[in-house]
Formats: C-alpha cells, sequence, structure tokens
C-alpha cells in the first residue's frame, strides 16, 4: 500500500489505501445535506477526508486512530490536498510490513524521529527478530506509548517522545559494532531498542509518574510487555530469545554476562544517557 504522501504525487485519481482515521465530524452543505469530514493519517501525514454519501456515515464512526481500508478519490481545492472517500471499512487485520507506516504522525512529539526508527527497523533482517520486532509495534498500546513518553522526569532526555529519543540515539551507538556476528549483532539492535520499554507503564506522557510506577521499577516490567512476543521468538528460535532475553535485562553491575551483546547494549544505554546530562549541563 502506498503512504498518503505518495498518493498526493499521483492526484488526482482513484486510490485504495489502509491508513488510521481520527477527529471525524459531521457537518451540513449549504443545501442542509449532511457530509462527513475527517482526518487520514499515516507516518507520513495526514490529510483531509469526506464522506458525502449518508450510507457510509455509520461506518465512520470509529475510535481516534482506528484503522481503515479507504477507497476513494483525490482532488486538490484551493490548493490543498483532498479525498473524497467511496467506501470506508475497519480492518482487523493488518500485514506486519505495514505497522510502522501506520504510525500516525500527529501522536509524535518528536516527528523527524519517525523516519529513523523505519531506517532503524530496516536493519533488523533476522525473519524471527524481524516478526518479533514488528509484532510489538502492531500492539497499537505499546506502540502509541513508545512515542509519547519521555525517558525519565529528571534524569536524562526527559521530555515527551524522550524515550523514542534515547532508544534511537543508543541504537545508533550498537549500530557501530558490525565486527559482531550478525545474529547476535541484530539482537542487540533490538534489545537497546525495547531496552527501556517498561516506562510506558511508569512514566505519562504529560510528564508524570504513573501509580504503576510509584510503586514497581521500569525495569521489572520490560519482560512483562514483552513476553508474548518472547514466547513466540521463543517456538521461532529458541536461542535467539535467550540471547535476547539476556540482553535486555543484564545491568554493568551484574557479573560478567554469558553473550558478549548484553554488555554492549548497557554501556551504550549509560553512554547515552550521560551524554544527554552533559547537554542539559
Amino acid at each position: 500500500m502506498s503512504d498518503l504522501q505518495t498518493l498526493q504525487l499521483h492526484s488526482p485519481g482513484a486510490f485504495i489505501a489502509d491508513v488510521r482515521m481520527r477527529d471525524v465530524a459531521c457537518h451540513e452543505t449549504r443545501d442542509g445535506q449532511p457530509y462527513l469530514q475527517f482526518m487520514l493519517e499515516d507516518i507520513s501525514g495526514a490529510v483531509p477526508a469526506y464522506v458525502w454519501r449518508e450510507d457510509l456515515h455509520r461506518a465512520c464512526y470509529l475510535q481516534n486512530y482506528s484503522l481503515v481500508r479507504v477507497a476513494g478519490r483525490t482532488r486538490c481545492w484551493n490548493r490543498q490536498f483532498q479525498i473524497d472517500v467511496d467506501d470506508i471499512r475497519p480492518m482487523a487485520y493488518r500485514h506486519l510490513d505495514d505497522v510502522i507506516r501506520l504510525l500516525p504522525l500527529s501522536l509524535c512529539p518528536l516527528p523527524m524521529l519517525l523516519p529513523r526508527l523505519q531506517a532503524a527497523l530496516n536493519q533488523i533482517t533476522h525473519p524471527a527478530l524481524r516478526n518479533f520486532i514488528l509484532s510489538v509495534f502492531a500492539n497499537d498500546s505499546i506502540a502509541f506509548a513508545f512515542l509519547n513518553v519521555p525517558a525519565s522526569l529528571n534524569y536524562h532526555h526527559n521530555y515527551p517522545g524522550g524515550l523514542l529519543d534515547h532508544s534511537l540515539e543508543a541504537f545508533a551507538m550498537v549500530e557501530r559494532f558490525r565486527e559482531l556476528p550478525r545474529d547476535s549483532y541484530e539482537i542487540g539492535l533490538v534489545a537497546i531498542l525495547f531496552h527501556d520499554i517498561g516506562k510506558i507503564q511508569t512514566l505519562s506522557a504529560d510528564m508524570q509518574i504513573t501509580s504503576l510506577g510509584c510503586s514497581v521499577e521500569h525495569d521489572k516490567l520490560t519482560l512483562e510487555i514483552l513476553a508474548p512476543y518472547l514466547k513466540h521468538l521463543e517456538k521461532e528460535w529458541p536461542e535467539g530469545a535467550r540471547e535476547l532475553r539476556c540482553a535486555l535485562t543484564w545491568k554493568l553491575s551484574s557479573q560478567v554476562p554469558t553473550y558478549d551483546i548484553a554488555e554492549i547494549v548497557a554501556c551504550c544505554d549509560r553512554l547515552s544517557a550521560g551524554l544527554d546530562r552533559r547537554k542539559a549541563a
């Protein structure tokens, strides 16, 4: 499926696309005919869309950021790209390769990071690991929070979107260790991206600690959040699942790790945090 930005390059014309929808509002034309207006969105941006047929209205009242398959026609009105919807249907399933494309740009406080996230995930080529990481991002409750929350409240990357920023910064550091065996290298990339994912349950996008965060440390939640996906990875690649668990949980204060990549992940995590603190000083 094409993204919305690509559709604009080929306007006007008919199309079918899988997108997110949000902000549905009902209006009336000058002659009193009802129509719906809303935004269609993906990682490339948002486009206003219109439904003129009343028989489609009920299908459009969905929760914000619902996944839909839209058939329609593009047009340009007053130099603005717009979409007239001919058909719209909720999507119960999306192809894993479309997961990142379907992240809503407006939900990311630092939208310039989304192309970096796309590029980072393109580094993961092992089929089982790629399925693991995309399956995690296919869970909206995980993915949306991962885009939004800070990495901390006072220590480092302490701003909305800071967790994504910190994770990608540390990811770029692990990327430098290309001399490692390819499987361990990719496990390290996945581990550093998700090493702080427990913070999606301990910190909020409005820079508050959650009730759970008051009683449980974020690193205790990382494996809990990833448990269903690790279980599936275990079936596809048992050795990789063990190494990933080690890389996600090993600390610098621990004994020498079973897997070298675990120490690299922990060091890059600390280095990214330290560099951000130095910038703020």
